[in-house]
């Protein structure tokens, strides 16, 4: 045992740390370890740990090193490759995994492909009818998987890495043809035809949605709502196909194997009655993992199963412990990044609980007693996790799943399963099981939305506890779960009770903080001190209702608020264009309490236009608008909502989108002096004219633009003017977020995203980043 834990630590330390070790110079100490192993075999278990440390570094180096490298930056490429997963249409494009036939120079191995299904982007054409499994000859301008990094919120460049996509990729006009249709033997297109065949006979079928997530892991219909509620009420794993489904599968097809052994001769059914049933077990398990794609979770699911099966099959009884610990190394080794997904460690810390709870107790409980004390176990545990990995906890987790559970394993997924082998057959046995599980899982949902609705707003979005913090409330939890007696028990309370401190620290009654925030190609800014907080602009979205609405607030500007421990008072839209008010509509329904003040083209319910010379004082703070007057027409840029923040040593001019007209407007009606600016309109050559930087005088100019923006913001012109002015700039394409902290005396301390949330995946801060 003591082993496998080592195999364990060497394999997971590697991600405690914020960079690796050198290639070169792991392959120089991994070798005299491995003589050390072979030749010494009294050492050889101590040199498990670094052995396998060094194995995982050097794994993490090469997809480090597999990326398109940023010389290669929106290079143009003609590659042939196979569309590797089921395309996503949304949003105007379709999006699709794609596997070139050939790595050279720097493609990489994989390619995430945006293709517009209009033509009014980049000149781009109109994608055609795209199915997984074919090959394709594309003409693809690539781009790195360097995206947007904040003090806290959505991390996608961990989630590019740990899924291996090494380039993203956006199609241009040109030579883009299919070469060939998918192969006989193609998972993804065998997961699309069962997926057709679906649609074809149930596509009605109440909740047809979550069966076609419970069938081929096929997620791409779920609507936001119903995420929504899943993770409201704790049970989004049981739309996951992982140990909970491949276990199901699992019986299912162990049964069968015990009902074929009937059609054998006694004496060979003896000698297979062990094998047939474990390997039937197996291969409807496999089976199943094929359907769902080989998805993370299955596989870990599926390896987990075999380290078990050959328990079984080597007739050895194995401590549950040792079984646990062997096929976490199983999964690591299979996957080394494993540990980089929430998914590893939920499932096998679920695992654990549930050992801890059942293995080592004596005396029958009944099995409703069972149920109820496991899922309170798994429940108390997995909170501190919740909070750590998505910053929301479920009161009504524990009721949902007493629920939930039950009726998708023992009536929802067994029916489903039961139906895939009909779905070519002749007669309507299949549609009746669909319909069955389908109603029942509409009705499942009808309950959990009720459900959802009893969850408090304040654990739908938590602070995000530190990794120490989360060890320590779960230990708590696990002393809370020993049995009666064990002296020391209650102590667990005193463990959790860190999770219960304020969500952020308050600043200093003294002190101002302005958030520039890492948004892409748009604009977002938090700014104000402890008893007042503006919001400057909403972000990038696309200004749709629905299910088609996509914006920056979940996944940014909340998640920065939540941390600020602060609601805002005043939110400002600068103007209309989509890069600043494209989450507007989501910030009303997060914050319907708070003011609202925009620019924008027509009066809207509830928002007061933005009018020069309106000013106002708060939290010691004062707000001064400069443009636009009253009275002008609608401008676009032009009408951006321009703020002067002054207070608490914060100086700082907020610009929007406005061009140099404004600017010597500005100047010509005083514009006095700012120690920041927000650089205007991202960095274009329309604005940030010498007369602008002339008066304001800035001490600091941050410009928000994305990485791989079309537009080349900011322009170099732009950046002359600022060097030739001696105004030291900061682009979040370099640092990430921006945090301006100054107090009474006007000094101000400045720290980027991109530099304080160092990580392994983390593509490098500039060397100019504070």
């Amino acid at each position: 045992m003591k082993a496998w834990a080592l195999l364990i630590a060497g394999a997971v330390s590697p991600y405690l740390f914020a960079s690796t070790l050198p290639s070169r110079l792991a392959g120089l100490l991994l070798v005299p370890l491995i003589a050390l192993a072979v030749l010494k075999p009294s050492l050889r278990i101590w040199c498990i740990f670094p052995v396998f440390f060094l194995l995982t570094t050097l794994t993490v180096n090469h997809r480090l090193a597999a990326r398109l490298p940023v010389t290669a930056n929106m290079s143009l490429h003609e590659i042939t490759g196979r569309v590797a997963s089921l395309p996503r249409r949304g949003n105007g494009s379709l999006r699709f995994e794609f596997r070139p036939d050939s790595v050279n120079g720097p493609i990489p191995a994989r390619i995430r492909v945006y293709w517009f299904t209009r033509n009014d982007r980049d000149g781009g054409v109109k994608a055609p009818e795209l199915h997984a499994g074919e090959r394709w000859r594309l003409q693809l301008e690539l781009r790195t998987t360097r995206r947007s990094v904040n003090f806290t919120g959505t991390d996608a460049e961990r989630w590019l890495f740990v899924d291996g996509i090494g380039a993203l990729a956006y199609v241009q006009p040109g030579d883009n043809v299919r070469l060939a249709d998918p192969g006989v033997f193609d998972l993804q297109h065998w997961r699309a035809s069962t997926l057709a065949r679906l649609e074809q006979i149930a596509a009605d079928v109440p909740a047809f949605r979550m069966l076609a997530a419970l069938a081929i892991a096929d997620r791409r219909g779920l609507l936001s709502t119903d995420r929504d509620v899943f993770a409201a009420t704790g049970t989004g794993h049981l739309l996951a196909i992982s140990g909970l489904h491949i276990g199901l599968a699992a019986v299912m097809g162990f049964y069968l194997g015990r009902l074929v052994l009937l059609f054998f001769p006694p004496g060979l059914r003896l000698q297979i009655a062990l094998a047939l049933p474990w390997l039937s077990a197996w291969l409807a398990a496999l089976s199943y993992s094929a359907l769902a794609g080989f998805g993370v979770s299955t596989q870990r699911a599926l390896i987990m199963l075999s380290v078990a099966s050959l328990a079984m099959l080597n007739r050895r009884k194995v401590h549950a412990g040792l079984a646990w610990m062997v096929a976490m190394a199983a999964v690591l080794l299979a996957d080394p990044f494993a540990p980089l997904r929430a998914g590893f460690w939920f499932s096998f810390i679920a695992v654990a609980v549930l050992l801890l709870l059942f293995v080592p107790r004596y005396g029958n409980l009944p099995v409703w007693r069972k149920m109820i004390f496991a899922q309170f176990g798994i429940s108390l545990v997995m909170a501190p996790l919740g909070m750590h990995w998505f910053q929301q906890a479920s009161v009504t987790g524990l009721l949902a799943n007493l629920v939930a559970i039950p009726v998708v394993s023992f009536l929802v997924v067994p029916l489903i399963l039961t139906a895939l082998p009909f779905l070519w057959l002749p007669g309507p046995l299949a549609v009746w099981l669909l319909k069955l599980a389908g109603y029942t899982m509409h009705w499942l949902f009808l309950l959990l939305e009720q459900l959802a609705a009893l969850q408090p707003d304040w654990l739908s979005a938590t602070r995000t506890p530190g990794l120490a913090s989360t060890i320590l409330a779960m230990l708590g939890a696990l002393l809370l779960l020993l049995p009666r007696g064990v002296p020391g028990r209650y102590a667990g309370l005193l463990l959790m009770l860190p999770l219960l401190l304020p969500t952020a620290v308050p600043l200093d009654p003294t002190e101002a903080q302005a958030d520039f925030l890492d948004v892409g190609q748009g604009l977002a800014v938090l700014i104000g001190n402890r008893n007042y907080l503006l919001v400057y602009d909403t972000g990038p979205g696309n200004g749709l209702a629905g299910e088609e609405r996509w914006d920056m607030v979940a996944g940014t500007i909340q998640p920065m608020l939540v941390a600020r421990g602060q609601k805002p008072d005043l939110i400002v839209v600068s103007h209309a264009d989509l890069d600043h008010s494209g989450g507007l509509a989501s910030l009303r329904q997060y914050y319907p309490q708070a003011q609202y003040l925009a620019s924008l083209p027509r009066v809207r319910a509830g928002i007061r236009p933005c009018r020069a010379p309106d000013a106002w004082s708060a939290g010691g703070m004062k707000f001064t608008v400069l443009h636009p007057s009253a009275g002008l027409p609608y401008l676009g840029n032009d009408s951006s909502c321009v703020i002067s923040v002054r207070g608490q040593g914060l100086d700082f001019l907020l610009s929007g989108d406005i061009s140099r007209l404004v600017e010597q407007r500005l100047v010509n009606e005083g514009l006095a002096t700012h120690a920041i600016l927000s650089v205007p309109h991202h960095g274009s050559s329309t604005s940030s004219s010498t007369a602008l930087l002339e008066a304001v005088r800035p001490e600091l100019a941050l410009i928000s633009a994305a990485a791989n923006n079309r537009f080349g913001f900011p322009r170099e012109d732009v950046m002359q003017r600022y060097q030739q002015a001696r105004i030291r700039t900061i682009n979040t394409t370099d640092c990430g977020g921006i945090r301006i902290t100054t107090d009474l005396r006007g000094a101000f301390k400045l720290v980027s995203a991109r530099t304080s949330r160092k990580a392994i995946w983390r593509w490098p801060a500039a060397p100019t980043c504070p």
